[in-house]
């Protein structure tokens, strides 16, 4: 994948993958070893695929989020309820907000922890593990050129009348300047459940975006 400036002339094809939100929590847990750590992603592993997980943090502060669809919420407390039988110290907050995620910066500072990566809306900025929808922009066989990412407020913003006038809602508002595209033939191609995709008739001269 392409860092830096996207060479939108390098795209074929546009894949549009939409992921309904579920309910989100944070966990925050003390660790004491690697042993500890290494327990504690066994553990959200196990929940696959009905608990989607996100670390967040790692070393002495190791945080997840996850995200719960179609299942007992009652899950989040039995896994809060688990960890704090096992470690000493153990947050579970019922959400993913601006307040926890903070928290968890402070404490990673306290604890000389580390932050890890977090995706960030492509549109607004916001930080969000679980991205609601995802446009993948793919090259010659199926080579990534640049995936972008919003969030469930940006996502219903740029709702439209079709799935082509979604996708160029969402580009065209992208900090990136992608509304290139709106000069492009985009064809519609085939497609599956979770996927929306689109190839690009014309073979434009390479232009440039910067992110």
């Amino acid at each position: 994948m392409y860092r830096g400036r996207i060479p939108v002339g390098l795209v074929t094809e546009i894949y549009v993958e939409t992921h309904p939100k579920g309910v989100c929590a944070v966990y925050l847990v003390e660790t004491q070893n690697e042993s500890e750590t290494n327990d504690l992603a066994n553990l959200f592993s196990d929940f696959a695929p009905n608990l989607e997980s996100l670390q967040l943090s790692s070393g002495k502060l190791v945080s997840y989020a996850v995200q719960l669809r179609d299942h007992d919420q009652g899950l989040l407390d039995q896994i809060g309820d688990f960890l704090k039988k096992s470690f000493g110290f153990v947050i579970l907050h019922r959400s993913f907000d601006p307040i926890i995620y903070e928290i968890v910066r402070e404490l990673c500072k306290d604890s000389g922890s580390s932050l890890l990566h977090m995706p960030k809306c492509d549109i607004c900025g916001k930080a969000e593990p679980f991205p609601e929808t995802l446009v993948r922009l793919v090259g010659q066989q199926g080579t990534n050129v640049a995936t972008r990412t919003y969030c469930g407020t940006c996502t219903a913003e740029s709702a439209g009348g079709s799935n082509k006038e979604f996708v160029m809602a969402l580009l065209e508002a992208d900090r990136s300047g992608l509304g290139i595209f709106r000069q492009m033939d985009l064809v519609r191609s085939r497609s599956s459940k979770k996927r929306v995709a689109f190839r690009i008739k014309s073979d434009p001269a390479q232009h440039f975006a910067i992110t």
